[in-house]
């Protein structure tokens, strides 16, 4: 049976929730459903490892080794090491599974819908959905590249090429997060434009323009660091950055157009060649 029955309202909420109450036997799911579900992982993971590290360790984040960069709170200060970390690390290896099952339902969708040519359209939010899912799998590598050579309040500056790449792992998945919902709009637009409401449209423009920004200013201060010297950004530049986005993909589950949903069903199979028999009967 389910894993929980919750109310409606809060499944209307939560992606996780609708997730988790629908029968693993029978379901109507909607693909962006596991897109929306991955980016809850990150929000909610960021909270609760935030609140641990701020309580027991808040010299984690308030000596950094990458603050002098930004000069700003990045979202990662709060998970970047043990025991956060630990957490962190748990929870966001879900959304290998969450990605790579929104890739597989997209596309099976998109396969289901072809009148006889792929658009460019489909071509795209089948691309920018499998990107996403490669790129879940390289998230993981934050908790090694980066934090595995400064700990918080080392006095010898922080080594600036690993926080380069941490910093562009993050880009990377950001990017293909961004270009996943992109693919899901650009989708519905094409077949249902009626789905698709102002709202939506100005959510993903805000999105793409939060995560260009992002990318914009985090690459300025990278370039620019010289150490013993202050940011080249005053911090509130990227400490914005960080607000709009994160607000972005906290909100993804309820600014997404509606999409034409899939019917999955399970069920044991006794006799295989009986099935076999039919499978090779039809046209």
């Amino acid at each position: 049976g389910r894993v929980c029955a919750c109310p409606q309202w809060l499944r209307n909420m939560s992606a996780i929730v609708d997730l988790l109450s629908q029968s693993p036997f029978d379901r109507v799911i909607k693909p962006k459903t596991y897109l929306s579900a991955s980016h809850e992982v990150f929000s909610y993971t960021l909270v609760v490892t935030w609140v641990i590290t701020l309580i027991w360790f808040p010299q984690q984040i308030h000596e950094h080794p990458a603050r002098p960069i930004i000069g700003s709170f990045n979202p990662c200060f709060g998970w970047d090491y043990p025991p956060a970390s630990y957490i962190a690390l748990t929870a966001c290896s879900c959304n290998v599974y969450l990605t790579w099952r929104y890739a597989f339902l997209e596309r099976t969708r998109t396969y289901l819908l072809n009148t006889g040519t792929v658009s460019c359209t489909e071509r795209f939010s089948s691309a920018s959905a499998w990107f996403l899912a490669v790129t879940s799998n390289l998230w993981l590598l934050l908790w090694l590249i980066g934090p595995n050579e400064d700990n918080p309040e080392d006095d010898d500056g922080p080594v600036v090429v690993n926080w380069t790449i941490h910093t562009g792992i993050f880009v990377i998945y950001g990017v293909a997060s961004f270009l996943a919902a992109l693919g899901n709009y650009l989708e519905v637009r094409e077949r249902r434009p009626d789905k698709v409401s102002t709202r939506n449209t100005v959510f993903i423009i805000v999105y793409g323009c939060s995560i260009s920004y992002l990318t914009l200013v985090y690459g300025y201060d990278l370039a620019m660091y010289e150490l013993g010297k202050e940011p080249a950004l005053n911090p509130w530049f990227t400490q914005c950055a960080d607000i709009i986005w994160i607000a972005c993909v906290s909100n993804i589950t309820s600014n997404l157009p509606e999409e034409p949903p899939l019917r999955v069903k399970i069920e044991v199979i006794e006799e295989l060649s009986q099935v076999e028999e039919k499978g090779s009967a039809s046209p």
